[in-house]
């Protein structure tokens, strides 16, 4: 007996399947016993080790957690080794998860067409056309705004195609010489007109182009010509024999592919933190030095915005002895230092000192909590400022509860009483109009709606919808800093200049574009309706 069973995939269709109730059971005992070997990757596994930090030794420890995506990812294995009429543990190790999206390893791709018997063991030509300067854009990111640039780079370029002979192509037996004298069997077959498979042409300059090749830690600067053997298969299958890969790009293109739209946190704020520094030396008020702070506050690097506070309070100490001079003799050099005589809206950081102050100043809970329900819909707050005054307010009211608690009992007791019922439903119609706001304009009427309602809410069910206002609106300003600048999608771009097209050699040069062939279904039928309405209104029906 053979030591490992061969099923075909008829065999398999009947034991291993979604929508027969015994297949499916069945293919839930063999997944149980999978998820719980430790010979399957750790996406497929029950029990997962997560990271705690070292022991005493530097030795790294682990704790069990339950993954409760293994026996689902061991299910769906199953059933694509079952369409493929594949062993699931070969399929189980070469399939892997970039980002949430499933892809084939290269040598699956490569043993897959060579054991399809549809061709001939698949073969690389490379060819060293020597070093290369090229031109490429990359995005970078100024001030947290992103900006592409036109940049150069030298590379040694070198090009591949994966070829192969189809199954039943007559091949002549080449002699020694006339390998020599052609360059190899891929360049005899070519002279000699012996239909051959090759992929697109994939070289060193493409990939800088693309985008790979700068990417960080990426293996095209160190391994160019495995790379180029990767994707020239990867390309091979896809376009010759794409039901072996059900239509899965291999690992290195997912990881090609994604796109980091994560500014450089280290570079920018270094960058900013050597302006900050700048700017405060240089400054002349002390109105000045407090949008300096306003600045500073921003900074997610704790060290080095102590470092810059540090400098603020050593700053703020040069403009005291002048300002109390000023002040001593008269007061109108005060006013000349504020020369906002334009009626200006305050600062972020002059309602937060000025919050701060009607805090301190507040005498009862009930005036704490309405300057509370003020800085929380107040749009002019910025993210950091806002999260301040909230701890503020947590640290204020904390010294009312054992004096004030009596006399708030006393004032529930007087207080109309309100509908709870009502209460819940204003409420929840208010945060279904929260989360409706598709922008900060829309979320700025719904806050009047919100003090029009607030005499007919209890007062858990206002701090519960004010807390929904306020993550909505970092939501919606963070969405703003996103997307600002992003760049419109290809197809919008195509559909556009199809339509102002003046021939047919336009219409056509979309489709010659190589962004084309990587299209979905859904845009590629966009682009062929808007060349069919264009084409008609060029030479009519």
């Amino acid at each position: 007996m053979n030591a490992q069973t061969q099923f075909s995939p008829a065999a398999q269709t009947n034991s291993v399947g979604f929508l027969n109730v015994e297949s499916f059971e069945f293919s839930q005992r063999v997944a149980n016993m999978l998820s719980n070997s430790t010979l399957v990757p750790e996406q497929y596994r029950a029990i997962t080790k997560v990271k705690i930090g070292k022991d005493n030794f530097g030795n790294m420890q682990f704790r069990d957690e339950p993954n409760p995506n293994g026996l689902s990812n061991c299910i769906v294995a199953l059933n694509m080794a079952n369409r493929m009429g594949a062993d699931p543990l070969m399929i189980m190790q070469n399939l892997y998860l970039i980002e949430g999206r499933p892809s084939w390893s290269s040598q699956f791709i490569m043993a897959s067409i060579n054991s399809c018997g549809r061709f001939s063991s698949l073969r690389f030509e490379v060819e060293n056309l020597g070093e290369v300067e090229v031109e490429y854009q990359e995005t970078v990111w100024n001030n947290g705004r992103k900006n592409v640039v036109a940049k150069t780079l030298k590379v040694e370029n070198s090009t591949c195609v994966a070829w192969a002979i189809e199954s039943g192509t007559e091949i002549p037996n080449f002699s020694l010489e006339e390998l020599k004298e052609h360059g190899g069997v891929y360049k005899c077959c070519k002279a000699y007109g012996i239909p051959l498979v090759e992929s697109s042409k994939i070289s060193v300059e493409m990939a800088v182009k693309e985008g790979w090749y700068t990417k960080n830690g990426s293996k095209w600067k160190t391994m160019p010509e495995q790379m180029l053997r990767y994707r020239a298969a990867s390309f091979f299958g896809r376009v010759y024999a794409p039901e072996l890969l059900m239509g899965l790009r291999s690992v290195e293109e997912e990881k090609d592919r994604i796109i980091d739209v994560t500014p450089d946190q280290s570079l920018s704020e270094q960058a900013d933190a050597n302006q900050l520094k700048r700017e405060i030396l240089g400054v002349k008020s002390p109105a000045a030095l407090d949008e300096m702070e306003n600045k500073v506050l921003m900074l997610s690097d704790d060290a080095k915005r102590e470092e810059l506070l540090k400098m603020i309070s050593a700053q703020a100490k040069k403009f005291q002895p002048a300002a109390e001079v000023t002040s001593t003799k008269k007061p109108e050099p005060i006013q000349e230092e504020e020369p906002p005589v334009e009626v200006k809206k305050p600062s972020s950081a002059d309602l937060k000192k000025d919050y701060l102050l009607k805090m301190n100043k507040a005498e009862s809970a009930g005036e704490l909590n309405m300057l509370h329900e003020q800085f929380i819909i107040n749009d002019a707050l910025t993210s950091p400022h806002l999260a301040y005054l909230k701890d503020a307010y947590m640290q204020a009211k904390e010294k009312f509860k054992p004096v004030e608690q009596p006399a708030a009992q006393e004032e529930v007791q007087q207080a109309p009483v309100i509908n709870e019922i009502k209460s819940n439903s204003i409420a929840s119609g208010l945060k279904n109009s929260i989360q409706d706001a598709a922008n900060i304009d829309a979320l700025t009427a719904v806050a009047q709606t919100i003090r029009d309602s607030k005499p007919n809410m209890t007062q858990d069910h206002l701090s519960d919808v004010l807390n929904v206002y306020a993550a909505r609106k970092k939501f919606l300003e963070d969405q703003q800093d996103m997307f600002a600048g992003v760049e419109e999608p290809w197809i919008d771009g195509a559909i556009k200049r199809i339509e102002a097209a003046k021939n047919q050699d336009e219409i056509n040069a979309e489709y010659l574009d190589p962004t084309s062939e990587y299209l979905s279904d859904k845009d590629k039928q966009r682009l062929d309706l808007a060349a069919q309405k264009r084409e008609s209104e060029l030479f009519g029906n």
